[in-house]
């Protein structure tokens, strides 16, 4: 793949950061047949201690504890026991912030994959998207600042101009009002 990888720098940032210049980034998923690349289109920031919806708020449990170690490891969970949600863990040690992806395009099927996904579709909302990555539990604490991680993150060395909106995030029962999800403007 062209580009940089994004490296454990990148996700130190703040969360609202990392998932802001995440839109436009390529996650690569690499299958034991090959790999294939998906275009972030959509992302929500979670603020650890500071963010009452996120799940670190209340301090670490066994299922948050990963949220709470360096940064650029995947946070995986099942949400409602239905689906997996992917988040990337961002800032210091001990901050426990995550940046959730919640809507990717699939780009191409660089090498073949064992996945059902078709080139060029729109995966949309968190378990949609795990679903089409194929992203489960095992998936739980996997470093991605590694260019042969199974999953990690690229940016264009000379990236188109994308525009990106902010919003409220999706679906939360706790701090509502927060601008956190941002997305591609064409999506």
């Amino acid at each position: 793949m062209a580009g940089q990888l994004c490296l454990r720098d990148f996700f130190e940032q703040p969360v609202d950061v990392v998932a802001r210049e995440l839109i436009g980034a390529c996650a690569r998923v690499r299958f034991q047949a090959g790999s294939f690349d998906a275009r972030i289109v959509e992302t929500e920031a979670y603020g650890g201690f500071d963010d009452p919806a996120s799940h670190a708020f209340r301090g670490p449990t066994p299922r948050s504890a990963i949220m709470f170690g360096p940064a650029g490891y995947l946070y995986v969970y099942r949400s409602y026991g239905i689906h997996w949600c992917m988040n990337v863990v961002t800032q210091d040690e001990g901050s426990a912030s995550a940046v959730l992806l919640r809507g990717a395009q699939i780009r191409n099927c660089a090498d073949g994959d064992d996945s059902s996904v078709e080139p060029e579709v729109l995966a949309r909302g968190p378990g949609n998207l795990t679903r089409a990555l194929g992203i489960t539990g095992a998936d739980n604490g996997v470093d991605c600042c590694h260019a042969n991680a199974r999953i990690s993150f690229w940016r264009s060395l000379d990236p188109p101009e994308v525009h990106v909106n902010r919003s409220t995030r999706v679906g939360v029962s706790r701090a509502q009002d927060r601008e956190s999800r941002y997305f591609l403007a064409e999506t």
